[in-house]
């Protein structure tokens, strides 16, 4: 009897050991080995307990044998989905169902979370490769089909990779508010360091970062940095603020000598070279449609301007794509990297090189759009365009009254100028800049959406400064007097500040809950 115990011991520890999915049954094991008597008496207390030793050996026994199945079961589906997944993907225009078909029918069949990921990264794929075949994916169900697996999702990796491939077809969850909340940022430069000091004062008096008061960004120049590093990577504003003026330091202080020369040469002042690796550092090399996978991203878009077309445009990097039905007043992509689209926003002229994206060549936002509020309400309402606007923030990167003394020698200078060209008028490097002025004035796109939009929903916030500051201004006084103005001002609009927290804080109504649920029912059964 003690040999046999024994034999049944052995048997049973190596089993227990081997088998390590079942936590419960190797500690009700070691359990009881641990109790066992360290005397003669051993093979007794074993005959005793040989019953307890059984029943989890059967147990075990079933458990593994289970696990087998299962596995072999996962095996041989994981088999049959990547040669459909093969056969999918080197299949021919010849074939009786197209190849989007086809992925969406093998999608809907699938029931492991592992092979639904390997498929829907491949629909994606093939989605941005031939973009074309978008709207015949959506009429055969590719929303419903998705919206359902992502409703049984429990692997974050599937949930993000469902996420990006229904942004790709342009759906859009719901607003999480009582309507669409804009954040638009102009460009200026070192003085975006304003726009944080004024975010840090609504971030503040909601009690909420940056990311979560906003449903949509909207930045130029220095404002897409800006929105990147909030919106995408969700840093903290004076983490934002101290690496930002680290940055100015590195990028625009240089030899006046051999940013001269460069000027000449590459008709650029700065070093590009130099300005594209820090992007790259900071921003990353990401695409702008795979920032769409994190839940916590709003939709982000910037703009550049295409110089190299029959008219200068704008040009709108997004990290979304537009319901099908619905088309943009302006060309852009989601295929380009994070680092990309802000260095085709901030190619500012003189002071970085022009950027080539493939067949464009893009120049900063800003000489056509320096204020871009219109152009984020225009791309908002075209993805929620049953939802009113509930909030529209625009900051300005500051503005200055020049002085009598400089209004003086500007007075003499335009005198002396329409001297000398008499009835020939002015030169027409005057003509240039005149226009230049007029391109990236941000006073009149405020003037037009103040008179569009009730004060109760449209807010402008642009400081007045001290002493005019350059876009690369590197004096360090003049930064901490940079930061004083702002400070000035904050005081002076407090209220309004206050009236625009709340606004934002505003929930939904209880109607719009029960439509956004019906909404979402007639999506999931593809009405």
């Amino acid at each position: 009897m003690s040999f046999n115990s024994w034999k049944v011991f052995n048997q049973l520890k190596e089993r227990v050991t081997k088998f390590r999915p079942d936590k419960s049954i190797q500690n009700e094991f070691f359990q009881l080995i641990n109790k066992l008597p360290q005397t003669q008496e051993l093979g007794e207390y074993l005959k005793a307990t040989e019953k307890k030793i059984n029943e989890i050996n059967q147990s075990l026994g079933q458990i593994y044998d289970t696990a087998l199945k299962s596995n072999k079961k996962q095996d041989t589906e994981d088999k049959e989905v990547w040669k459909k997944v093969k056969r999918i993907s080197q299949s021919q225009h010849h074939q009786s169902k197209p190849k989007e078909v086809e992925m969406l029918d093998l999608m809907a069949c699938i029931t492991t979370e592992q092979n639904l990921l390997t498929a829907v990264e491949s629909f994606m794929s093939f989605l941005k490769q031939q973009p074309e075949v978008r709207n015949n994916a959506i009429k055969h169900g590719a929303i419903r089909i998705l919206l359902n697996k992502q409703l049984n999702a429990k692997c974050d990796s599937l949930k993000g990779a469902l996420r990006e491939a229904l942004t790709i077809l342009g759906y859009n969850e719901p607003v999480s508010g009582q309507g669409i909340r804009i954040l638009s940022i102009d460009g200026g430069g070192i003085r975006g360091v304003l726009v944080l000091e004024m975010l840090k004062k609504l971030e503040e008096l909601t009690g909420k970062r940056v990311y979560e008061m906003f449903d949509f960004f909207c930045g130029v120049s220095t404002g897409a940095i800006l929105t990147y590093s909030m919106g995408v990577h969700l840093r903290k504003l004076d983490d934002i603020i101290a690496r930002y003026e680290a940055l100015s330091q590195e990028i625009f202080n240089q030899s006046p000598l051999f940013g001269t020369g460069k000027l000449v040469w590459k008709h650029a002042y700065y070093d590009t070279n130099l300005w594209e690796k820090k992007l790259k550092d900071y921003l990353g090399d990401q695409s702008l449609i795979v920032t769409s996978r994190n839940p916590n991203c709003p939709k982000i878009c910037v703009v550049s301007a295409i110089v190299n077309q029959s008219q200068v445009l704008p040009y709108v990097f997004r990290n979304y794509a537009l319901p099908w039905r619905f088309q943009s007043e302006y060309d852009g992509t989601f295929n380009a990297e994070l680092w990309q689209a802000a260095r085709a926003s901030a190619a500012a002229p003189t002071y970085f090189e022009e950027f080539r994206i493939n067949e464009f060549i893009h120049q900063d936002g800003g000489i056509l759009a320096n204020n871009p509020t219109a152009i984020a309400i225009h791309e908002a309402k075209l993805l929620w365009p049953n939802s009113p606007i509930q909030c529209v923030i625009s900051f300005g990167t500051g503005r200055s009254v020049p002085s009598p003394a400089e209004l003086g020698k500007r007075n003499k200078f335009d005198s002396n100028r329409t001297q000398v060209s008499g009835s020939q008028g002015t030169s027409w490097s005057n003509k240039f800049f005149k226009i230049l002025d007029s391109a990236t004035d941000t006073q009149a796109v405020h003037i037009m959406l103040s008179d569009l939009l009730s004060e109760n929903v449209y807010y402008r916030f642009n400081p007045y400064l001290t002493e005019v500051i350059g876009m690369v201004e590197t004096d360090l006084e003049k930064q901490k007097q940079m930061k004083r103005d702002v400070i000035m001002y904050l005081r002076r609009n407090e209220d309004k500040f206050h009236e625009a927290a709340k606004t934002l804080m505003l929930k939904k109504k209880y109607r719009q809950l029960i439509s956004d649920k019906i909404n979402l029912q007639r999506d999931l059964l593809g009405l």
